[in-house]
């Protein structure tokens, strides 16, 4: 990859760092569809009428929707709203990248290079050892069954705007996102009632309002922008195993602005996972010569 590449790459993983806290402090106010409609409906208006429709066909648009933005906020949310600690779902969602990859072996014939084969499965180690550190014997294993629907839905959208090609990546996300809203406000009306609605999106707090503006805006239109374009521009063993910083940052913007406690199985997990990354990176000619 170019050094621009990089860049945007470490960008998406600094933000979607942050973006569980975000996720957090929304749920404070509103219940988990209000948040998705409101996040996505800010999404697209009034972007949707300066930017024209990806070419690309309607149904890669509205499963791309309803997978990568419906299906992995809807659940994501729902294990948040179930008091799921939000580091250990930050990791648990990591099992995308794996998934990513092997779907994209079996679907769209992509090979594995031996080095990141080997730096995924370091990683993973690393997210295991971080998972260990922050397991205290207190969360439900029913609170898990959404937060692995959530890595489902991702790995599939990720498939998703594969396929779709080489596209402008911010009018792709605001398209596709017309399926997520739909879908987030029907169910919002279908729960709550038109009337419920109204009155969830009363509570909404200045923090609130702030952290569904980032969701929006930093999370949604930089980061998946971001992030359909290296999907469009590489393969998927390439760049989805960096997304295994995410929960790294986010233990980190917890330390910082949560004053959350890290201990010695954090550390070591922080840098197995940076190690495996490392690996990852390694020329493969390098490591067939090596190994």
């Amino acid at each position: 990859m170019h050094t621009k590449d990089y860049l945007v790459l470490f960008s998406v993983v600094l933000i979607w760092g942050v973006n569980f806290l975000a996720m957090k402090i929304g749920l404070n106010d509103v219940p988990t569809l209000i948040l998705g409609m409101v996040r996505f409906l800010l999404i697209l208006l009034p972007a949707v009428f300066f930017f024209k429709k990806p070419n690309a066909p309607w149904i890669y648009l509205i499963l791309y929707g309803l997978t990568i933005s419906f299906g992995q906020f809807s659940l994501m949310f729902l294990a948040l709203s179930w008091h799921f600690p939000t580091g250990l779902s930050a990791l648990i969602l990591q099992a995308q990248v794996f998934l990513t990859v092997l779907f994209s072996c079996i679907l769209l014939k992509e090979s594995v290079k031996p080095n990141h084969l080997v730096g995924m499965i370091t990683a993973g180690v690393g997210l295991t050892l971080i998972g260990v550190g922050q397991y205290q014997g207190g969360f439900s294993l029913i609170g898990m069954l959404p937060v692995l629907g959530a890595a489902f839905s991702w790995a599939i959208g990720n498939v998703i705007v594969k396929k779709i090609g080489q596209v402008n990546p911010l009018s792709l996300v605001i398209w596709d996102n017309i399926s997520a809203f739909m879908a987030f406000t029907i169910f919002s009306v279908f729960n709550y009632g038109v009337g419920g609605v109204m009155s969830h999106l009363a509570n909404f707090s200045t923090l609130g309002i702030l952290s569904v503006m980032f969701l929006s805006y930093v999370a949604s239109c930089v980061g998946y922008t971001g992030w359909g374009y290296l999907l469009a521009q590489h393969s998927a063993s390439k760049v989805t195993p960096f997304i295994m910083l995410v929960p790294v940052i986010a233990l980190v913007v917890g330390y910082v602005a949560l004053k959350e406690r890290l201990i010695l199985w954090h550390y070591v997990g922080i840098l197995t996972v940076l190690f495996g990354l490392g690996v990852h990176l390694l020329d493969g000619q390098w490591f067939d010569k090596k190994f």
